[in-house]
């Protein structure tokens, strides 16, 4: 019973990580309140505009399975081969640095990223 109970837990939670984005006080944020970036670079991020290792620094935002496309927000497919939430056919992207709900730390990383602003 309790490995049930823990399955549960864990399921509820991955579902929780890939909530859809939405906006908030302005700004397209993932499940928890976190900004989602864009990459407005020349090709793909690499490690030079992502201070590092792009899918440590920057991870796609992921969709769950089973989550739709609406409006601006469609889904794209990450180098994972998962899909990846994007906005205006840009793929979104959560960082790393920010630690809580309404940081924008990467915001104008190396003049590339950006947060997605909306008003």
């Amino acid at each position: 019973m309790k490995a049930l109970l823990m399955l549960t837990g864990l399921l509820a939670a991955t579902s929780a990580l890939a909530a859809p984005p939405h906006v908030s006080s302005g700004m397209l944020v993932d499940g928890h309140g976190m900004t989602l970036y864009v990459f407005d670079g020349k090709g793909l991020p690499d490690a030079k505009f992502c201070e590092g290792d792009c899918e440590r620094n920057f991870p796609p935002a992921l969709a769950a399975p089973g989550d739709k496309p609406s409006g601006e927000l469609t889904l794209t497919l990450a180098p994972n081969g998962r899909s990846q939430w994007a906005f205006r056919g840009k793929p979104l992207y959560r960082g790393l640095m920010d630690k809580k709900p309404g940081d924008r730390s990467g915001d104008g990383l190396n003049e590339v990223w950006h947060a997605v602003r909306l008003r």
